[in-house]
């Protein structure tokens, strides 16, 4: 299992531990992500322009594609440094996109019900209540 170094107030710390779980349960296939191999260790999955790892992601933008590095938490577009609050600004979208289908398919308490369940690492659990507000352009779907 890769070790990443993670943020705890980061929200996207939080994210990843939910996508994690959403590629185990299969609900990435399910809504649609592609999935295929890739020569760094987990698959790749792509749906609309985004493309998910665990090493990372990447967002198709006009221009240049918006890159997130798990492992330095950085941000990067056409090879240059994006702040995190403008990289995240670029994301919420597509991740809301994601969250709003997971709570239509399991019902709005399910990503509560996960953390009740499994327990996560405690850089997740300090990750969890960024990861609320910054999605909180949907507070049915994520209750606090």
């Amino acid at each position: 299992m890769a070790r990443f170094h993670t943020l705890r107030r980061c929200p996207l710390t939080a994210q990843f531990w939910f996508l994690g779980l959403d590629a185990r349960h299969g609900d990435l296939t399910l809504r649609g992500f592609h999935k295929s191999p890739t020569p760094h260790g987990s698959s790749r999955y792509t749906l609309d322009g985004l493309s998910l790892h665990s090493a990372g992601l990447t967002l198709l933008l006009p221009g240049e594609p918006l890159h997130f590095n798990r492992r330095t938490q950085t941000f990067t577009r056409g090879g240059r440094t994006v702040p995190a609050t403008e990289g995240r600004l670029h994301l919420r979208a597509a991740l809301h996109a994601h969250e709003a289908w997971i709570a239509a398919r399991h019902g709005p308490a399910y990503r509560e019900s996960l953390v009740t369940l499994h327990r996560p690492p405690r850089p997740v659990v300090g990750a969890l209540e960024p990861w609320r507000a910054y999605l909180s352009c949907a507070p049915r779907l994520i209750r606090d």
